[in-house]
């Protein structure tokens, strides 16, 4: 519907533009003196962001504007005015939604280092430059393990469920009274714990995912007999029995089961590799894939992970200008020595791209690298309808605070599904 919407609204308001979605344009010598505009969506490295622009352009002549907004019809509303960013980082949903609008980077240089692997392709075209390479799993404060076992931790040796639970009592049996921090936000409890239900499949294969969200969608998944699904609930019931905000578990707050992670309060957190600050006490963190009883176990070996955040450039209203300099600046982050650190080292982020060898600093992104290097990846499913979030999320909600039980979950997130054929 948004998609619809948002034609509607432009369509008449394409005539007199410089350049049309897909039309590559050639280098310019020079582009100093222009100006272009950037929306980002992480807004922890908003700050990193601007300090990286200065130099983009004290190198470069073309000055960056940075404005941070997560609201959801933020974009919608920017075309509907006329008023595009020049680039804009955007999730897998939004990349589909606005593809008319978008410029084709399939002949960019940095397709073949990395864009093609995981980049966004709608139709053959390459849309959306991987920014960032994320995972999602188990974080773990290995000193929290250590102290209390007094043995190294190695989570290959907690990789199902039976042997984890029993991890978990020890920890309890030594003075930790809940190991888990689990989070009570929708979109964590829906992308990146619930979400795993349409990853970990069979042999972890995108094929696999698409199967399955494709059987959601027309009503003929049977997820009260489906072994991955019940894999992945009841790893759920063990996050709630271990959940150190048991007692209330819609009152927790992200920040605080961070702080909880940090100071080994808890040894585990489902979570994702963004949290990097979980490194600040303690190189000694890592993350693990979900120790889950699947039908191949490679989903417990393997760490989910992909390309999340895309950048893409406007092609409806931008002028040829601006478009080459927002290609310049891609360029500038793929092959120029600042802009491999800065995603790097200066994010704590994952470079998708080949050519850069820059080796995390942070623990946890380094513990991330470590899978993504040895190919140990499971595929991960992001193309949710844009209200997944939110109305799985809150099924969840309902579900780890005994409101509903599986049977009723299973219902409900059936129902939800079948309208999104």
């Amino acid at each position: 519907m948004k998609k619809k919407f948002l034609s509607f609204l432009v369509a008449g308001c394409l005539v007199g533009t410089t350049a049309m979605p897909g039309a590559v344009m050639a280098e310019t010598e020079d582009l100093s003196g222009t100006k272009i505009t950037f929306l980002n969506t992480k807004t922890e490295i908003q700050d990193y962001l601007e300090d990286m622009g200065k130099a983009f352009e004290d190198e470069t002549g073309i000055e960056i504007e940075f404005y941070t907004n997560t609201e959801e019809n933020h974009i919608t509303e920017k075309y509907a005015a006329g008023e595009p960013y020049t680039i804009m980082m955007m999730d897998y949903p939004d990349v589909a939604d606005y593809q008319e609008y978008l410029y084709d980077l399939s002949n960019e240089k940095w397709v073949a280092d990395g864009g093609e692997k995981y980049g966004l392709t709608l139709d053959d075209k390459v849309y959306g430059f991987p920014f960032v390479i994320e995972a999602m799993g188990l974080i773990y404060n290995a000193d929290a393990i250590e102290n209390i076992t007094g043995e190294k931790f190695d989570w290959k040796n907690y990789s199902d469920l039976e042997s984890f639970k029993g991890l978990l009592d020890k920890l309890v049996e030594g003075g930790m009274e809940s190991p888990i921090a689990l989070n009570q936000d929708d979109w964590s409890l829906a992308s990146h714990v619930f979400g795993q239900a349409y990853c970990a499949r069979e042999d972890g294969s995108e094929a696999a995912s698409l199967a399955f969200v494709d059987s959601l969608k027309n009503g003929e998944a049977d997820l009260a007999n489906d072994e991955d699904f019940n894999a992945i609930m009841d790893l759920i019931d063990v996050y709630m029995e271990y959940n150190i905000n048991k007692d209330d578990p819609l009152s927790a707050t992200y920040d605080m089961n961070d702080e909880y992670l940090k100071d080994g309060t808890v040894a585990f957190w489902p979570n994702g590799s963004w949290a990097t600050d979980v490194s600040e006490i303690t190189d000694n963190v890592g993350i693990m894939p979900y120790p889950m009883d699947t039908k191949n176990d490679v989903n417990s070996h393997n760490l989910v992970s992909g390309a999340t955040k895309m950048l893409t450039v406007d092609a409806a209203y931008s002028t040829e200008e601006e478009q080459k300099a927002a290609l310049k600046f891609l360029d500038w982050l793929v092959y120029s020595d600042y802009g491999q650190n800065f995603l790097v080292n200066t994010c704590s982020l994952i470079s998708a791209f080949s050519n850069n060898t820059q080796e995390p600093e942070a623990a946890l992104s380094a513990s991330v690298s470590e899978f993504v290097k040895n190919g140990q990846s499971v595929y991960w499913y992001q193309a949710m309808p844009s209200d997944h979030n939110t109305e799985v999320g809150a099924i969840l909600q309902k579900y780890i605070s005994g409101a509903i039980d599986r049977a009723e979950l299973i219902s409900e997130v059936t129902e939800y599904w079948k309208k999104c054929k």
